[in-house]
């Protein structure tokens, strides 16, 4: 009896074990910036992106690649109060450049809105150029939205419209808080909600400055995070945590308590100066409830149809595999006759989710060896027009 008892746990404890080592393989099962051949709790680096090759670090990272190199997305949490992430190769650069390509013709000198008075004015404390980009203005926009939309777990209807913000020269915004407690913008939170989350997305890299600093926020760890230990300019450098922009990188902080109820004043944040170089980013603010009223950007990223009058020449021609960035992906000018997507039903969100791939992107990489779920293959491509 005794041994059928001990072959009973031996049994227990190996099928447990078995289970573990499945589970293991989920997605955050060790948190967000867990991979099994390469434990980031093993690399003391910083959350700040770039360092300067003149810089001394830890000798703890002198024999470990820099993961942060590679185009491969992940996510990396740098606070918890307030809660703050850096998502790695959120954009390719492509997406990057496609935001900066129209953003490029609208901007004009950046606003802030008066307290006293709820009226947008001119302020030496915001001194960059900005526009502002319509909620699913175009299927590379609209997908953004919807990717982000995702990883903050927060509908597309609660953002406002993306803004892009171009600095150069000394440009910059100081400290403030992107949610709102004055008099003039509460009595219109209570009825499109305060600002719940900010996500930056940066869109190009500085040669020198234009770090977002949180000069309130708590590190992970203290001494990793040291900025000292990073060539950053002062004004990233006297206290809290700072981001170095760099391309295709996104900034995620939640503004508010989890409940959205209670603004976080750990969120204040600086626009350092832009010194040398241009810095592009692009902002989403996300509220507490709807804004604006109903935004599918799935259903814009995710269509499937052609917008190229004579798409059956351009097929016959074998334009859809020799010129794949202007016939496929999100914004191919002839998904549909190329075979790129599916039709799908109104609502079907797993038809919609399945169409910000390029099948022929896929077909492709496999027929070549590749893998058919990369980048280019997700997110197609990032051309626009005829």
């Amino acid at each position: 009896m005794r041994l059928l008892y001990r072959l009973l746990l031996i049994w227990l404890i190996a099928a447990a074990l078995a289970e573990e080592e499945l589970e293991e393989v989920l997605i955050g099962w060790k948190g967000e910036t867990y991979s099994k051949d390469r434990d980031i709790g093993k690399i003391a680096e910083p959350v700040i992106r770039a360092k300067s090759e003149a810089s001394s670090v830890s000798s703890v990272t002198d024999d470990v690649p820099d993961i942060r190199e590679g185009p491969e997305p992940w996510v990396e949490t740098i606070s918890w109060n307030p809660r703050a992430f850096i998502h790695h190769n959120f954009l390719t650069p492509a997406e990057c450049d496609h935001l900066v390509e129209i953003g490029s013709k609208r901007v004009s000198r950046s606003l802030v809105i008066d307290s006293a008075t709820g009226q947008a004015k001119l302020d030496q404390i915001r001194t960059s150029y900005g526009a502002a980009f319509g909620r699913g203005e175009d299927p590379v926009i609209a997908e953004i939205e919807e990717r982000i939309a995702e990883w903050t777990h927060l509908p597309p209807e609660y953002a406002e419209p993306m803004q892009i913000l171009r600095y150069v020269d000394g440009q910059k915004y100081d400290a403030h808080w992107d949610w709102f407690d004055d008099p003039v913008h509460h009595r219109q939170y209570l009825a499109e909600g305060n600002r719940y989350a900010t996500v930056v997305l940066y869109l190009s890299n500085v040669e020198e400055g234009g770090e977002t600093n949180l000069p309130l926020a708590d590190p992970i760890d203290a001494v990793a995070q040291d900025p000292k230990n990073f060539n950053l300019t002062q004004c990233a450098s006297d206290q809290g945590l700072s981001v170095k922009p760099h391309k295709g990188d996104a900034l995620l902080f939640y503004d508010m308590d989890i409940m959205g109820q209670v603004g976080d004043r750990r969120t204040l944040h600086t626009a350092c100066p832009a010194v040398r170089g241009t810095k592009w980013t692009a902002t989403k603010w996300i509220h507490n409830k709807p804004y604006m009223g109903r935004y599918d950007a799935l259903g814009t990223a995710g269509r499937c149809l052609d917008s190229h009058a004579d798409c059956a020449a351009l097929v016959a021609a074998g334009e859809c595999t020799s010129n794949m960035d202007k016939m496929v992906g999100v914004t191919g000018i002839c998904r549909k006759s190329c075979g790129d997507c599916h039709d799908c039903a109104k609502g079907d969100v797993l038809c919609e989710r399945y169409n910000m791939r390029s099948l022929v992107r896929a077909r492709m990489a496999k027929k070549s060896g590749g893998s058919g779920g990369g980048r280019a293959s997700v997110r197609g491509s990032t051309h626009v027009g005829n």
